[in-house]
C-alpha cells in the first residue's frame, strides 16, 4: 500500500507491462492509474502485469475506463461520443466496465474510473434520471467485487456532480478530481469546487491547463504549473480538506517532453507537499 500523499502517474501498460514499469521506476514514481488494456486481459497477460508490479514495486492505484468511438476534438464531439450519455453505445460501454471491473479485480485493484460524460445540469432534463440509474447500475456491478467507481471531473459543473453523486446515491460512488478540466470545460473554478465535492474525492490527477478561447472548444493542457489552476492555492486546499491519497501526474503528450514536464511536475508537487503538509 502507497504511502500518503504518494506521487503517481497516468501510464499505459500496453503492449510490454514490464517496459511500462520500468520507465515509471525510472521516474522515482511508486503508483499509477492505468488505461485498460485489452490486449493483455487473459492469463499470459495478467501473469505479465503482475510480474512486473511484483518487479517493480509499483502500486495500480485506478483502472480507468475509456471507450471505442469516443474523441475530444471539442466539446459537442465530447458530448456526442464520451462516456455512457451517449445512447447508441451505452450498452456495450456498460458491458465493458463490467469487463475492465473483473480486470482490475485480478489485479486487486479496488479502484475505477471514468469519465461518464456530460450529465445534465438541468435535474428536469428526460436524460438526467436515465443516467442516475445506469450509473446505480455499474456502483452495483463493481460493489460485488469490492470496488469504487470514481467519476472524474470536468464535463458538469461541481453543483451538478454533487446533486447528481446525491441522486445516485451509492457508498461507493466516489471523484477523481481533476482540477484542469474544469478550466479546460469551462465550466468552474478548481478550487472552490474542493468545498463542494471534498467528502467524496477518493483520487485525483494533477495537471493544468488553460480556459477556453473560443466557443465550443476545449481549452488547452500546460505543464503543471504553468496554466490557470494554481497548483499551490489547490493542493493547499486538497490537503486542508483532508485529501492523503495519491498524486497522480497526468500530462496528456508523448515523447521526451512528457518525460521532462512529468519530472518537473513530480519536483513541484513534492516541493508544495513539503511546504503544506501540515496544512
Amino acid at each position: 500500500m502507497a504511502e500518503p500523499l504518494a506521487i503517481g502517474v497516468f501510464a499505459g501498460l500496453h503492449p510490454d507491462p514490464r517496459a511500462a514499469l520500468d520507465a515509471v521506476r525510472e521516474l522515482g514514481i511508486p503508483t499509477v492509474q492505468v488505461s485498460y488494456p485489452a490486449s493483455l486481459d487473459n492469463v499470459e497477460g495478467i501473469s505479465q502485469i503482475k510480474d512486473a508490479l511484483d518487479a517493480t514495486g509499483i502500486e495500480i492505484t485506478t483502472v480507468f475506463c475509456g471507450f471505442p468511438g469516443e474523441s475530444y476534438a471539442d466539446i459537442p464531439t465530447v458530448h456526442d461520443t464520451v462516456g455512457l450519455v451517449p445512447a447508441a453505445t451505452r450498452d456495450e460501454r456498460l458491458k465493458l466496465i463490467s469487463t475492465i471491473s473483473e480486470f482490475a479485480a485480478r489485479l486487486e485493484v479496488e479502484r475505477l474510473g471514468a469519465h461518464i460524460g456530460f450529465i445534465p445540469e438541468d435535474p428536469n432534463d428526460e436524460l438526467y434520471p436515465l443516467i442516475v440509474q445506469v450509473v446505480q447500475r455499474v456502483c452495483d456491478d463493481v460493489a460485488a467485487r469490492e470496488q469504487v467507481f470514481a467519476l472524474e471531473t470536468g464535463q458538469e459543473t461541481a453543483a451538478t456532480l454533487h446533486r447528481f453523486i446525491g441522486d445516485v446515491a451509492r457508498p461507493n460512488l466516489s471523484v477523481n478530481f481533476d482540477p484542469a478540466n474544469m478550466i479546460l470545460y469551462g465550466n468552474d473554478k478548481p478550487i472552490e469546487a474542493l468545498d463542494v465535492l471534498g467528502q467524496w474525492i477518493g483520487s485525483v490527477h494533477c495537471k493544468d491547463g488553460k480556459w477556453p478561447t473560443a466557443p465550443n472548444q476545449l481549452g488547452h493542457e500546460t505543464p503543471l504549473g504553468e496554466g490557470d489552476v494554481d497548483i499551490a492555492a489547490w493542493l493547499q486546499k486538497l490537503l486542508q480538506i483532508g485529501y492523503r491519497g495519491p498524486l497522480t501526474i497526468e500530462r496528456e503528450i508523448s515523447g521526451p517532453q512528457q518525460r521532462q514536464d512529468i519530472l518537473q511536475a513530480k519536483q513541484l508537487l513534492q516541493e508544495l507537499v513539503a511546504k503544506h503538509s501540515g496544512a
